[in-house]
């Protein structure tokens, strides 16, 4: 039999044809036999790849006058749909920037081909490009994962197998709290910015999230509280008392109008602004982070003698996870002072 005629084990629906040349074989994929051909290939005898089994899907769907229902196609679906319209503002910024990546990946990939639970192990080693920043990582499965439910919920796909990928992100959920011992790192950085202090400091006699620190306006400002009528993540309403501390702090700003909180430039803050400027100035080797501030807050509070059920309506946490930073932290303190003060006398 001839290179011309030699005929070959067909791959899934593909049928594929060696034709001799000077330099050995040369082999013509075809998407079906008497289809189009979708590869060309010299050399060894083509092996099964995610891209032919693509290609062929594409001949499949344009053959039959149908959109290819790719991954592309399922992104610019759930784009257009409700559910994606009703997302916040900073939730749409991240996932702009994962559905690109994802369709930079996977875009041409038809959407039934992750059905097939060797598609999992594409995400996974996806996913583990970003190895080396954990959290990231898992952000990449985790989208992933909104973008199929998202389908199979909405009648674009029947089911998919991008199902229980573990988190490489391992990290301890408790609350934490700025120590003394974090105020003064910040405090021995000489030219530490004073616009990011400013910000630091309001955070931890509010309580805010960033989104609501760096919206907060002089308006929302009262004598003896300040009300947010509608905050960015949850929607509801806050109430935070203000102390004197708070009173003292706020009377340092001077102004009365206009974002509580301004950059170097003058300008509202931005909360990747703010993060930003934060991760390049802060001290080195530092363990905590701005949302820490909001446990810093609670703690505030209990030393002030407010009950659990009292913070939790403050902060809008239950009044379990407040009793749990105030042992840790705050009755904790209180029996090691006690302990000092006995053994001194």
């Amino acid at each position: 039999m001839t290179a011309g005629k030699q005929k070959t084990r067909a791959m899934p629906g593909l049928h594929i044809v060696a034709k001799p040349t000077k330099v050995g074989p040369r082999w013509y994929v075809y998407a079906w036999r008497g289809g189009p051909c979708i590869a060309k290939v010299e050399g060894p005898r083509p092996i099964i790849t995610r891209e032919l089994l693509d290609a062929q899907y594409h001949a499949r769907q344009s053959a039959h006058g149908r959109t290819a229902e790719t991954i592309d196609w399922l992104i610019a679906e759930y784009e257009a749909s409700p559910e994606y319209a009703r997302l916040k503002d900073s939730t749409l910024k991240d996932y702009r920037l994962w559905l690109t990546r994802i369709s930079a990946r996977f875009g041409s990939a038809p959407v039934e081909a992750f059905n097939d639970w060797r598609a999992k192990g594409d995400v996974i080693n996806w996913r583990n490009e970003w190895a080396a920043q954990p959290r990231t990582a898992d952000k990449a499965a985790v989208m992933m994962t909104t973008l199929l439910n998202w389908a199979v919920s909405n009648g674009r796909a029947k089911s998919h197998a991008i199902e229980g990928i573990e988190s490489l992100h391992s990290a301890d959920k408790s609350e934490q709290i700025w120590e003394e011992r974090h105020w003064q790192a910040v405090a021995a950085i000489d030219d530490f910015p004073a616009h990011v202090l400013q910000a630091i400091r309001l955070a931890s006699l509010t309580g805010l999230r960033l989104g609501d620190l760096v919206a907060l306006d002089w308006s929302q400002v009262f004598e003896k509280q300040i009300t947010i009528e509608k905050t960015r993540k949850r929607g509801g309403r806050a109430v935070i008392p203000i102390f004197a501390d708070l009173a003292a702090f706020l009377k340092q700003i001077g102004r009365k109008t206009g974002p509580v909180l301004l950059n170097s430039r003058g300008k509202r803050w931005t909360v990747s602004g703010l993060e930003t400027v934060w991760q390049r100035r802060k001290p080195e080797g530092f363990d905590r982070t701005l949302h820490d501030l909001r446990g810093t807050f609670v703690t505030y509070l209990a030393v002030k003698g407010l009950t659990d059920e009292q913070i939790a309506r403050i902060v809008g946490w239950t009044a379990q996870k407040v009793a749990e930073i105030r042992a840790r932290y705050v009755d904790e303190a209180r029996v090691v002072v006690s302990l000092v003060d006995r053994l001194s006398n």
